[in-house]
């Protein structure tokens, strides 16, 4: 049976190759001796490339939204544990810029139902988004959709400079994504307050 640090090695290894090489040229042997195991163990866990990808995927992006999300039950207010997801998401990003680009680019591109799946991250964001609607100017509710747009847009941001190569610069511009995050709920003036506390904080 393959051990916890074997099968996390394995998952790492097997979607850096995805994002190096591609679907087609990907295999799993590099992997497999990145982690140590034989074929009968690679076989006893993942029937197929495949399934070991979706795995990887899944481990990999468990572990993006912890990192994110893990001060947003503290006391502080809504945009202030925004900020720090935010910060948190972006520098883990620019920490493996690689890695990020396997994640947004490499996996949702190799068949719909792997799409399916980045779309899936992306909506796990959406209930860190709730709290917002208290902060709302807005006469009357909010559209229905808000919490996704605005998670669509920190995404669309961070998708066009990942896939320029410019991810290392992903957390100087925590601001203005957040700005881009908060501006749905809060409005201009309130957004460009909490956009200008955050550049103070870098």
């Amino acid at each position: 049976m393959m051990e916890t640090a074997q099968r996390e090695k394995l998952l790492w290894a097997a979607m850096a190759e995805l994002g190096e090489k591609g679907y087609r040229e990907a295999s799993l042997e590099g992997p497999m001796n990145v982690a140590g195991i034989s074929a009968n163990e690679l076989e006893a866990e993942f029937p197929d490339k495949d399934a070991c990808l979706f795995a990887a995927y899944d481990f990999l992006t468990d572990l993006l939204v912890a990192k994110a999300t893990s001060g947003c039950a503290s006391d502080r207010e809504w945009p202030e544990r925004v900020s720090e997801a935010l910060r948190a998401l972006l520098e883990e990003i620019a920490a493996e810029p690689e890695m990020a680009k396997a994640l947004t680019r490499a996996f949702p591109g190799i068949r719909p139902a792997t799409y399916g799946r980045y779309v899936e991250l992306l909506a796990r964001f959406v209930p860190y988004m709730q709290e917002g609607r208290a902060y709302s100017a807005v006469e009357g509710e909010l559209p229905g959709e808000v919490e996704l747009l605005a998670v669509g847009a920190a995404e669309s941001i961070i998708f066009s400079e990942v896939e320029a190569g410019r991810a290392e610069r992903l957390p100087r511009m925590m601001p203005e994504i957040l700005f881009s995050v908060l501006v749905p709920f809060m409005g201009p003036d309130r957004a460009a307050d909490e956009m200008r506390s955050a550049s103070a904080a870098l």
